[in-house]
């Protein structure tokens, strides 16, 4: 019985010990998160339509789109870890589902571009990839679990980024 208790404790340090010390899920946070996800979202419904007539506007919407993605990743990695909710709206989906969007939209709006098209759609690929993944990563962290729901609505989407090419952090980010 004592082999029983001391084993009791000695996983219980262990747990305390090795929990990453992340800030604690001790509030719903999902409000500010979805407004970060919300302005994400919008910037993307503005700059990737236009990005599909090429031509000399494409390097200043996936600039614009750069930003836009550092912005959420900082903004995310700067708000509270949330305790989420599924009754309390925004609901955890409700996030994921809207980043979803985001990233299907990002997906699909760059398909059918490549380097005979736009020559320097490589080095836009590498400016975006790197930014994408830390937003999804950001997201997830504050929003545990966030990434599950856009991995599944991504399964027919994601696709695009592997035929894309370039999309390698993106793409691990989200769990393919």
């Amino acid at each position: 019985m004592r082999v029983f208790f001391a084993y009791l404790a000695l996983s219980s340090a262990v747990g305390v010990l090795c929990n990453p010390l992340l800030r604690r899920q001790t509030q719903n946070t999902n409000n500010e998160i979805s407004a970060i996800v919300d302005a994400l979202d919008m910037q993307a419904h503005v700059n990737v339509p236009n990005i599909g007539g090429f031509g000399q506007y494409i390097g200043t919407q996936v600039d614009q789109l750069v930003a836009a993605f550092k912005t959420a990743a900082s903004d995310l990695s700067n708000t509270t870890v949330s305790s989420g909710s599924n009754t309390t709206s925004p609901t955890d989906d409700d996030i994921s589902v809207t980043f979803s969007d985001v990233m299907q939209i990002l997906a699909t709006g760059f398909s059918g571009i490549s380097t005979s098209t736009v020559p320097s759609f490589g080095s836009m690929i590498s400016d975006l990839d790197p930014v994408v993944a830390a937003s999804a990563m950001a997201l997830n962290t504050t929003l545990p679990g966030s990434l599950v729901l856009v991995h599944d609505m991504m399964l027919d989407a994601q696709q695009f980024f592997i035929k894309e090419g370039g999309w390698t952090q993106t793409l691990q980010s989200l769990g393919f």
